[in-house]
């Protein structure tokens, strides 16, 4: 039975909160996470998010999407979700639109179930730093990731 999971953060760390799924990353480093788990900085994006996703069971991705909450809220979207969420994502900054490495992943041989935890960005701005409400929301970003590898790495798949 497969069970690898890739959690792969997505965003441009040049342009503030856009990075906040790298800027995960960098932080889920720091945790003790199970074998079965492979986590990616995946930057901006592009075709090479195909290879990180082959052989998985599932796959989470990290990303700044814009939901029309409070700026550091969480959200937690299902493969299911996700087309009608990034149908009306008013921006994409990465090199391909995550929507199109998912629709490409839905070609693979076994596709892997896909997950997407969006955060609300504050300020997408050419800068380094998140904004203040990000940086405060890690912590909560971090916790929301950890439970959703834990749900995926307790529940048997079909």
């Amino acid at each position: 039975m497969n069970s690898k999971v890739v959690v792969i953060g997505i965003g441009n760390l040049l342009l503030m909160d856009e990075g906040i799924g790298v800027h995960t990353i960098n932080e889920l480093e720091k945790h003790d996470l199970p074998e079965s788990i492979e986590i990616y900085d995946g930057g901006t994006g592009g075709f090479k998010l195909i290879d990180l996703m082959q052989g998985a069971a599932r796959v989470i991705f990290i990303d700044a999407v814009e939901t029309g909450k409070a700026p550091g809220t969480v959200t937690t979207f299902s493969s299911e979700d996700v087309h009608s969420i990034y149908n009306k994502k008013k921006y994409s900054l990465h090199d391909t639109d995550l929507m199109e490495i998912i629709k490409m992943a839905e070609l693979l041989d076994n596709p892997p179930e896909i997950d997407i935890v969006g955060i609300q960005p504050k300020i997408i701005n050419y800068g380094t730093t998140l904004s203040k409400e990000l940086a405060d929301s890690m912590s909560n970003i971090i916790n929301t990731v950890l439970m959703r590898i834990e749900e995926v790495c307790s529940t048997p798949s079909a």
